[in-house]
């Protein structure tokens, strides 16, 4: 996947701080859903959280990368605490906690290093670029990642991140350091793909067993399947209806293509069906019913078990008569004089 092409948004973006001059870094980046899915959880919980830290951009974090070269692959991220000076409506750096978080991950992760850093938003603004300029400090060539979770919810078709390099260009004569995008593709792994495809199932409880929840998982699938089957097959039914009342006009290119439909789709009245259906059910109810029968069974044997056990029918006390005797509301077992 590669870097979002210019869309209105990015005609709106101040030229102080975006510069529509090419990238010629020929840097190759690559982002892992990791990342991703990092940056969209932090967004989630600081919402529900402190709404007022995403009103007014304060969700940043840190991207770790492995970098060969010119290839740079963003693996992993961590958030990074809001630090705000007072009277100054910028974020602040907290650049000892960066060293002592980014010591921490090299530990678990040594080829990981601090590669640049993410933010919210449409389109970078001067706030995001004095921000940028302390990360500069601790990486030359940071890079600056950039989700705006608003444009999904909007409706929008594009992917909602970019990433930014900085350059050095002129703004009104004047030499100044100012953004500019660049291509990207989103890289997996088999270990990342298995591991998106498990966030994407229906989530269940904890509690539940595995198996109840891949059955749930199925079950989920299948009631969407047969809700959408069922939504089209409406929207059929009433342009037939419509066509019929006069409504709108005839389109016998279309009504063909239905009638074709109707034709491919199993017949569920004929006489084959029912015995087939028949036939499954009782297959279905016969398994149920052996399952029933196996605990009952095992619960007989179990019962037998401890019956033989508590009146000595093996070992030393075998071919012994016990006796119960009442005491109170407890009966005790008592075994006759030899």
């Amino acid at each position: 996947m590669s870097a979002m092409d210019t869309s209105d948004e990015d005609l709106r973006m101040p030229p102080s701080v975006v510069s529509t001059a090419q990238t010629n870094s020929s840097l190759s980046i690559s982002v892992h859903p990791l990342v991703l899915l990092n940056i969209s959880d932090h967004y989630t919980r600081t919402k529900l959280q402190n709404p007022d830290a995403v009103q007014k951009g304060h969700v940043h974090g840190a991207l770790l990368a492995k970098q060969s070269g010119r290839e740079i692959d963003i693996i992993n991220s961590f958030e990074l605490p809001p630090v705000i000076q007072e009277g100054i409506d910028v974020l602040t750096v907290d650049k000892a906690y960066l060293a002592n978080k980014q010591e921490q991950m090299r530990q678990v992760f040594p080829n990981l290093d601090f590669m640049g850093w993410y933010s919210l938003g449409a389109f970078p603004t001067e706030k995001d670029l004095k921000v940028h300029e302390q990360f500069l400090q601790v990486n030359e060539s940071a890079l600056f990642l950039q989700m705006d979770p608003v444009s999904l919810a909007a409706g929008s078709k594009e992917f909602p991140v970019v990433i930014y390099e900085s350059i050095m260009d002129l703004d009104d004569e004047t030499p100044r350091l100012m953004f500019v995008k660049s291509a990207y593709k989103v890289e997996t792994e088999e270990a990342e793909r298995i591991a998106v495809d498990h966030v994407a199932k229906p989530s269940t409880s904890s509690a539940e067993s595995g198996v109840g929840n891949a059955l749930i998982a199925h079950l989920t699938t299948q009631r969407n399947a047969v809700a959408m089957l069922h939504s089209r097959l409406q929207v059929l039914q009433q342009y037939l209806q419509d066509v019929k009342a006069g409504v709108i006009p005839t389109n016998h290119d279309i009504v063909r293509q239905i009638a074709s439909l109707c034709r491919r789709s199993p017949v569920v009245d004929t006489k084959a069906f029912d015995e087939q259906f028949s036939t499954e059910f009782n297959d279905v109810l016969l398994v149920g019913y052996l399952g029933t029968i196996t605990k009952g069974l095992n619960a007989i044997n179990d019962l037998i078990d401890k019956f033989n056990l508590l009146y000595g029918a093996t070992g030393a006390s075998a071919g012994r008569t016990v006796t119960p005797i009442k005491k109170g509301r407890r009966m005790a077992f008592e075994e006759p004089t030899q």
